[in-house]
C-alpha cells in the first residue's frame, strides 16, 4: 500500500501566467522533480538513488488536449488520461520535463487544466503515493494575454529538451542519404542555441551549441565515409 509522505518534491510552472479566454495553443507546463537542492554532476555520481519508477498519472480538464511531452516517455490511456514515466532520481539530483497543451475557450477566470498524481518506489522499495494536485490556469479577455512572452525558465527547459528530437530527425535525413539536409537541421539548431547563449549570457545554451556543432561534423564525416565506401 502506498503512503502519503515523501521527500520527493514536484514543482509546476506555466509558460504563461494568463492565456486568452478565446483559447490557447502550445501552452507549456514545466514539471521539476527533486529531492534536495541540486548538487554538481560530480557529487551526483556518488549519490544514492532515492526514487525509482517515478510516474505521473495525468487526468486532463475539460477542453484540454495534451499534444506533446519532452524529457519523458508517455503512455496514452485514453483522451483524458496519460501515464508519464520519469525514471529514477538520485539524491541531490533535479530533473525536468515539459508538457505541451492546447486549451479550448473558457470563461474568464481560473480553470483546472490537469490533475497530477505522482507515484514512485523509495530506496527501500516501498510504493509511495503523493497527494494529487490540480494545476489550474488563468483565462482572461485582457489584451495583455496576446503578448506571447514565455517564462524564461520554461522556455530554456523546453528548448534543451527538444534538441534530442531535432537530432533524431536529422539522423533520419542522414540515414536516408540527404546529408545536406541533416547537417543543416543540426547546424540551424546549434545557431539558435548560440544566439540564446549570447543574448542571455547563458552557459547551458553555449554548451548545447558546442555539442550540436560537434555532432553535425561527426555525423557528416561518418555518413560521407559510408557513402564513399559504397561507391
Amino acid at each position: 500500500m502506498g503512503i502519503l509522505q515523501s521527500s520527493l518534491y514536484t514543482e509546476f510552472t506555466w509558460s504563461r501566467n494568463h492565456v486568452a479566454a478565446s483559447g490557447a495553443k502550445k501552452v507549456y507546463l514545466l514539471v521539476e522533480y527533486h529531492n534536495t537542492v541540486a548538487t554538481t554532476s560530480k557529487d551526483i555520481v556518488h549519490s544514492r538513488r532515492i526514487a525509482e519508477q517515478v510516474q505521473l498519472h495525468l487526468q486532463l480538464g475539460t477542453g484540454v488536449r495534451l499534444n506533446a511531452w519532452y524529457g519523458c516517455r508517455a503512455e496514452v490511456l485514453n483522451e483524458l488520461n496519460y501515464s508519464i514515466w520519469l525514471g529514477s532520481l538520485l539524491e541531490g539530483e533535479a530533473k525536468h520535463m515539459v508538457l505541451e497543451f492546447d486549451c479550448a475557450p473558457h470563461p474568464s477566470g481560473n480553470h483546472p487544466i490537469v490533475t497530477v498524481l505522482c507515484t514512485y518506489k523509495d530506496a527501500t522499495h516501498n510504493q509511495i503515493i503523493l497527494p494529487s494536485q490540480t494545476i489550474s490556469l488563468q483565462f482572461s479577455n485582457h489584451t495583455s494575454v496576446f503578448v506571447k512572452k514565455m517564462d524564461r525558465r520554461v522556455e530554456k527547459c523546453l528548448k534543451l529538451l527538444q534538441n534530442p528530437f531535432v537530432l533524431e530527425k536529422a539522423l533520419r535525413a542522414f540515414e536516408g542519404g540527404n546529408l545536406k539536409r541533416g547537417e543543416e537541421m543540426i547546424r540551424r539548431r546549434a545557431d539558435e542555441m548560440l544566439t540564446q547563449a549570447i543574448r542571455l549570457e547563458d552557459i547551458d545554451y553555449l554548451r548545447e551549441a558546442e555539442i550540436l556543432y560537434a555532432l553535425s561534423r561527426t555525423f557528416l564525416s561518418t555518413y560521407l565515409v559510408d557513402r564513399l565506401a559504397n561507391v
